[in-house]
């Protein structure tokens, strides 16, 4: 058995908190003799008089050539910002999903309870309803008002730690989940395959992202359900295209939201979109 050790800073020892807050205040600036060598130096000096043999050349077609260039480089780059393919590049890293360099990743979870991995859509894990997680959750919590007639809301649950509301609904043959968290609790990314596609569509005025697919165990792991509570699980996961699981992520109002179904009698694309623009 590994002995530990633990030791008692002295009074007059500085904590890490108190290190790195002193780093953080360090900032040398430079002597005068320094600034004065510096100003002589040979690269400074050698650039200072291109520059200006640049700049006050007497032909008046050098002086075209690089106003010319700087206004295409400046095109191409306004060109570039409004391109769509490169907004939802962008939209991908910072918002919404994330794509991983293979279809092949190793997922690391902590279990609140031996059940979490396997039961989490039991109805006995969302037993609030509407009114009772708006008062737990502290913001004004959005729900389907116009449910199709084979689905059916079963109720909620609120994770304090992701500070996040999740609402399931349930079909016939399919989960849907309903995840709302407000935008400023922090960064909400969703890791998807290298392979998967992501399509772009509107939520009323705002922009949104369509994913289908999702992460499955490998079928070379067996998983235990007698997991210790708290204790960490590695489980082995690959991406799969044709996984009966559809993804609508979007934001609104300083609001990050997320619709999720499961199983083979999922809504399609336009239906999801229709259930979100119906959100209230």
């Amino acid at each position: 058995m590994n002995e530990q050790f633990s030791t008692q800073p002295t009074p007059d020892t500085p904590d890490d908190i108190q290190i790195i807050e002193l780093l953080g205040r360090f900032a040398p600036f430079p002597s005068a003799r320094f600034n004065e060598k510096m100003e002589q130096a040979p690269w400074i000096t050698t650039t200072s008089k291109e520059y200006r043999r640049l700049f006050s050349s007497s032909t008046p077609a050098r002086r075209w050539v690089l106003v010319i260039a700087i206004l295409i480089a400046l095109l191409a780059f306004i060109g570039l910002s409004f391109s769509p393919s490169i907004r939802a590049v962008a939209r991908q890293i910072i918002y919404s999903f994330i794509s991983e360099r293979s279809d092949k990743i190793v997922i690391q979870t902590t279990l609140t309870t031996p059940g979490d991995l396997f039961h989490f859509s039991d109805p006995a894990n969302f037993p609030l309803t509407i009114q009772e997680i708006h008062e737990q959750a502290g913001f004004d919590v959005m729900e389907i008002m116009e449910l199709p007639v084979s689905l059916k809301q079963v109720g909620s649950r609120f994770d304090s730690s992701y500070n996040a509301v999740t609402s399931l609904y349930q079909g016939n043959d399919y989960n849907l989940f309903l995840t709302q968290r407000p935008a400023e609790s922090g960064e909400d990314v969703f890791s998807i395959g290298s392979t998967a596609r992501v399509d772009l569509v509107k939520i009323g005025d705002q922009q949104g992202e369509f994913v289908r697919g999702g992460w499955k165990a490998s079928s070379a792991q067996t998983i235990t359900k007698t997991i210790s509570p708290g204790n960490q699980t590695n489980i082995n996961a690959v991406w799969d295209n044709y996984l009966p699981q559809y993804t609508l992520r979007w934001q609104a109002k300083g609001f990050m939201y997320e619709l999720r179904t499961t199983g083979e009698g999922s809504p399609s694309q336009s239906e999801l979109i229709a259930l979100a623009n119906g959100l209230k």
